[in-house]
């Protein structure tokens, strides 16, 4: 009844900080206590890393200084830094983040690729999250890509450079080859000044490229001079 939701809220408020208090203490993967929504040791253990990633699309198990594909059809930007495969424990936490806000997934994740990633920030003068189309960011109200570069920025010091924006609203790219995916992109994103010279994009998935691709030429025409990719995880290349 209304009246005794009107009861019920300044004890909802009382109790809520301590909730959060209680919940920011737990492991967001097992619920076990593990300080600030830190991954505890065993589900660190089963976020699966890429193995020999290739430095140009971090395609595993790239036994030279690029993988073949990459020395063929080198990428536009310069290098690409990614910490998991897009399986198990990591997908379960990118869904939770990405799909129900789930900001516990999101703080231990963004923490765990730090400690180990995090070496690449000096290379940067600014993080370039992904942007979402004004309908779609409305609509879902959460980018992902901008609290990864927010958290990382603070993490390294840097600024998050915002003035890329979609112009126009694209469709699902699944199961469109790369000629459509790109001719989809085409002139999808816009600068609104120029930008840093040397940025990071950052994206919670890799999968294609193509959509980092469109991102680093529309910089790059803008003046950047050197782009790297920062993402949580790749999504295996036999899903592609």
């Amino acid at each position: 009844m209304p009246g005794n939701d009107a009861k019920l809220r300044p004890v909802i408020a009382a109790f809520t900080p301590l909730l959060e208090q209680v919940m920011s203490s737990l492991c967001p993967l097992c619920e076990q206590r593990s300080a600030k929504s830190h991954l505890c040791d065993v589900c660190a253990s089963w976020l699966e890393p890429l193995p020999d990633p290739c430095p140009g699309c971090a395609a595993p198990n790239t036994l030279s200084t690029l993988c073949g594909r990459c020395q063929q059809r080198p990428p536009p930007w310069q290098t690409a830094t990614v910490g998991w495969v897009l399986e198990g424990a990591t997908r379960f936490l990118i869904h939770r983040m990405k799909y129900h806000r789930d900001l516990a997934s999101a703080r231990a994740l963004a923490r765990q690729w730090w400690r180990h990633q995090g070496m690449h920030a000096p290379g940067v003068d600014a993080l370039v999250p992904v942007p979402l189309h004004r309908a779609k960011a409305r609509k879902r109200g959460f980018n992902q890509a901008e609290w990864l570069a927010d958290f990382w920025a603070r993490q390294a010091g840097l600024p998050v450079w915002t003035s890329l924006v979609k112009q126009h609203p694209t469709p699902p790219l699944e199961g469109l080859n790369r000629i459509q995916r790109r001719q989809t992109l085409r002139d999808a994103f816009r600068v609104l000044k120029p930008p840093p010279k040397r940025v990071a994009i950052v994206d919670d998935v890799l999968t294609t490229g193509a959509t980092a691709a469109e991102l680093t030429r529309t910089l790059q025409q803008a003046g950047a001079t050197h782009v790297e990719l920062w993402t949580l995880a790749r999504t295996p290349l036999g899903n592609h």
